[in-house]
């Protein structure tokens, strides 16, 4: 049973060790893309094109990252590492669809009125 909890444990760690190094990629890719988008600010193309090819550099050591590790291992790295919206962006969100969709179904309405009235005085 100790052997058990003590594979169990190293796992765990090892995971979390993991979640860890991914996430300073994770940092490092965040920074890449700032400077990227003041690049693309100051028109500074070379610039952009060199940044472009470390963030796929970064992006590629991250996937690197507990490649032999498990699966589900790795799926639960990277949950931990996705940003949960707040539920406030959440009810923004919610609203600005509700809104556009309130929007569209009105304006197709409209067209398929126009289009009915308009085949009702030329037939």
């Amino acid at each position: 049973m100790a052997k058990n909890t003590e594979e169990k444990e190293a796992k765990l760690s090892r995971k979390q060790e993991i979640a860890k190094e991914k996430a300073k990629y994770e940092e490092k890719i965040d920074k890449l893309i700032d400077e990227k988008y003041e690049a693309k600010k100051n028109k500074d193309k070379s610039k952009v094109k060199e940044l472009n090819k470390k963030i796929k550099e970064a992006k590629r050591e991250r996937s690197e990252v507990g490649a032999a590790d498990t699966f589900g291992g790795a799926v639960r790295a990277e949950m931990k590492l996705v940003r949960w919206p707040s539920a406030k962006e959440v009810v923004k969100y919610t609203i600005a669809v509700l809104v556009f969709v309130l929007f569209f179904a009105g304006f197709f309405f409209l067209i398929n009125f126009l289009f009915s009235l308009f085949t009702k005085l030329v037939g």
